[in-house]
């Protein structure tokens, strides 16, 4: 089955997608006798659309989970709240993050006229591939300069790597966190009185018991960690509450999840793009295997032409019926995405485009047992337009 999803966002590419803007600022990369142009230096500069990132901790506080996430998806222009139920109303941490850096490089040099000689022609050729060098060379600066500026950022927030919770203390509810964590995403919003390209809640849950109010987590990416699920049911009941409560993503991880699950599941909801198109097809598999079925290729086919758009990148996310022990199911599951995932680099997808993971036996369709949870589902996410 497949079916269009539109998530509209403000553009972002992240530090490495340069751009020009405005003369002015920062350190010219050039020495004087490179400039042959009277026009004012031009500035390079990443793009980065304001993000934020709420976490409410467990009762044990931050943790080093937590602290590690944080640390991994910090990004330029995210705002972070660090939020410890119990120990007091106000965030443990509040800060944004650095914009990205600016740097000036002098302006192109001016082609000569029509009736110049050939040796003005080959020293405005010497010149321009001189420019182009430090244009490059800007390049370089603006990616390092920014990711040292959100390393001291980091370093100033000081995470902590082990809990600083009151000894005793249970933490909040699931629906007072999720609660906390709406507050503050409003806070933030009426705040910066702008639009946010991610709004990310990540949870740290010692009970999914309790559901959150309806409308509550109104267009926000929420993603639990919690040390124990009860069943894949009570996983999939959760991540269906927090759907009806509003939430735009909604995913529930329990001990099985790696840190890099974690990483990445925040990243790409942090950065904001639009999801395309979405394919959830079920019975590619036969049961207990990882070996895709003849028939899968059809089925495949249609999610290859958007992964071919250029900048396009997908995530392939593999499920398991209940059938079998946890660790069982969560190992099926990746082999599955994975299998998935080579399928698609065999007719010409890069793999450096693709995501892969595994969900074990969350996300249920059917009854546990029932082949129809034996499913693979591919979301190709585009960077998001300018202007939209």
């Amino acid at each position: 089955m497949i079916r269009r999803i539109v998530r509209y966002g403000c553009a972002i590419t992240g530090t490495t997608a340069i751009v020009t803007a405005a003369a002015g600022c920062g350190a010219i990369l050039a020495s004087p006798e490179a400039a042959h142009s009277t026009a004012p230096p031009s500035t390079l500069t990443a793009r980065a659309a304001p993000s934020m990132l709420v976490v409410v901790t467990g009762p044990t506080g931050p943790g080093e989970l937590i602290s590690q996430v944080v640390a991994a998806t910090a990004r330029p222009r995210e705002d972070l709240d660090v939020l410890e139920p119990g120990i007091q109303r106000r965030p443990v941490i509040a800060s944004t993050s650095p914009g990205p850096a600016i740097v000036a490089v002098p302006s192109r040099p001016t082609a000569p006229g029509r009736d110049a000689s050939s040796y003005q022609e080959a020293q405005y050729q010497h010149a321009l591939s001189r420019w182009r060098g430090q244009v490059a060379a800007g390049r370089k600066a603006v990616t390092s300069r920014t990711r040292a500026a959100l390393t001291q950022w980091l370093h100033g927030l000081r995470l902590p790597v082990s809990g600083s919770g009151q000894a005793g203390h249970q933490g909040a509810s699931f629906p007072r966190a999720c609660a906390l964590a709406a507050s503050s995403v409003s806070g933030l919003v009426n705040q910066a009185g702008s639009r946010f390209t991610g709004r990310v809640v990540l949870i740290s849950a010692a009970s999914l018991r309790g559901m959150p109010a309806s409308g509550e987590l109104d267009g926000d990416d929420v993603i639990v960690v919690t040390a124990s699920i009860p069943s894949a049911a009570a996983a999939s009941a959760t991540q269906l509450n927090l759907l009806a409560a509003g939430a735009s993503f909604a995913a529930v991880l329990g001990p099985e999840a790696t840190p890099t699950q974690v990483d990445d599941l925040v990243s790409t909801a942090l950065a904001g793009r639009v999801i395309s198109e979405v394919l959830s097809s079920r019975a590619l598999f036969a049961n207990n295997s990882a070996t895709l079925r003849p028939t899968a290729a059809r089925a495949l086919a249609g999610i290859l032409t958007d992964l071919r758009r250029p900048g396009a990148s997908g995530v392939v996310s593999g499920f398991a019926s209940t059938t079998g022990s946890a660790r069982h199911n969560q190992v099926l599951s990746q082999e599955r995405a994975s299998a998935v995932a080579r399928y698609l680099e065999s007719r010409g997808i890069s793999r450096s485009s693709l995501l892969v993971v595994g969900h074990g036996a969350s996300n249920l369709v059917a009854p546990g047992s029932s082949g129809d949870n034996r499913r693979v589902v591919v979301v190709v996410e585009e960077p998001v337009s300018e202007g939209s």
